[in-house]
């Protein structure tokens, strides 16, 4: 493994499983009642609640820098470039003024700069939840973020996850992996939204796996998987889509909730989830949300111009026709209720993660 300057830690089986349990947590939010509870429709209220004021209507006047902090290809990477076209092709900015992806990895850096830029309005960026939070608590040495200060502009997209192998591996179902000796596993950090659902899905499953972390990105994961340096991988069901349809990868346990299984995703439909394969506790225990976010002390005329852009653009007839190409689901949340979200996600990773790290 020595393609990444990488590290390595057994998942302990009871650790994760009486963590789960004990806090009693769910990661999905279909029942937080705002306007994106259907993950396969976007919301359909028109108006954001911070709308701005005729009296102060601030807008760019020059090119907006976008921070992903992962490597080009993966999910996060494919959402911000299709909200920032469509921002664009929609006809959302003023005329002149360009989103400029900036991939920024590793995580940590990537986050630490969307963070510290200049509240100015100039700088925005895609972040990951439960991620952020997850590597602030594991890693405070390198955690320069306060996930519950930056400012929240919406989300796009909330995903359940998905186990993946190569599709020439000789594991066709989740049921071949169980009992298997010295399994291998990719993911990026520890603490990251698939970090922390291969985590629980070794846990849940009783896998005796090793995970290597100190990769960019989910396109590296696969890279990985597909050279031969995993057996399995665990992503978002948006995060691998054009893998899989083009053969390179197989997914054999779908992690999520029904209602988060993708209508739009037809091969999809028939990958057994974790309810059904018997592990109840496992479905839906992580899920990844794709939030729109700024630096924290965002001028408040700034502030509602963004929120005003980003609710208009991803509930637009643009992007809904981008999402529909790319086959992507879309789960609009407006600045409120994305807000929402993402506390509640916090309040939850402050129980659950002090209590996983305990025992890792």
């Amino acid at each position: 493994m020595s393609h990444w300057a990488a590290s390595t830690r057994r998942t302990r089986v009871r650790a994760w499983t009486t963590a789960l349990v004990t806090a009693g947590l769910s990661l999905t939010l279909a029942a937080c009642g705002s306007s994106g509870d259907d993950p396969g429709t976007a919301a359909t209220d028109p108006t954001p609640s911070d709308e701005p004021s005729q009296a102060s209507q601030w807008e760019p006047t020059r090119d907006i820098s976008w921070i992903v902090p992962y490597s080009p290809g993966g999910g996060f990477d494919i959402y911000a470039r299709g909200v920032a076209q469509a921002m664009k092709d929609g006809g959302f900015l003023p005329d002149g003024v360009n989103v400029v992806i900036r991939n920024t990895t590793p995580l940590p850096q990537g986050l630490t700069e969307l963070y510290t830029a200049k509240p100015d309005g100039y700088t925005v960026g895609i972040l990951p939840m439960p991620g952020a939070i997850s590597m602030q608590i594991q890693q405070p040495d390198i955690a320069r973020w306060d996930a519950e200060k930056y400012e929240v502009l919406g989300e796009v997209d909330e995903n359940g996850y998905v186990v993946y192998v190569a599709a020439s591996s000789p594991y066709q179902t989740v049921d071949d992996l169980i009992g298997k000796a010295g399994l291998r596993s990719l993911a990026v950090d520890p603490a990251s939204n698939a970090g922390l659902a291969g985590q629980a899905t070794v846990a849940a499953l009783g896998l005796d796996a090793t995970t290597t972390y100190g990769l960019e990105g989910s396109a590296d994961a696969v890279t990985g998987l597909l050279r031969g340096d995993a057996d399995f991988i665990v992503y978002g069901t948006t995060d691998l889509v054009e893998f899989v349809e083009s053969g390179d990868i197989r997914p054999i346990l779908f992690l999520g909730t029904e209602d988060q299984r993708p209508a739009n995703l037809e091969w999809l439909t028939d990958v057994p989830s974790a309810q059904s394969a018997g592990y109840p506790d496992l479905a839906g225990a992580v899920t990844e949300l794709r939030i729109i976010a700024a630096p924290p002390g965002l001028p408040d005329d700034v502030a509602a111009y963004w929120k005003k852009l980003v609710y208009d653009t991803i509930t637009s007839d643009t992007f809904t026709s981008w999402a529909e190409t790319a086959e992507r689901q879309v789960v609009a949340r407006d600045a409120d209720d994305a807000k929402t979200v993402v506390d509640e996600q916090i309040e939850r990773m402050k129980v659950l993660v002090p209590q996983l790290s305990s025992e890792g």
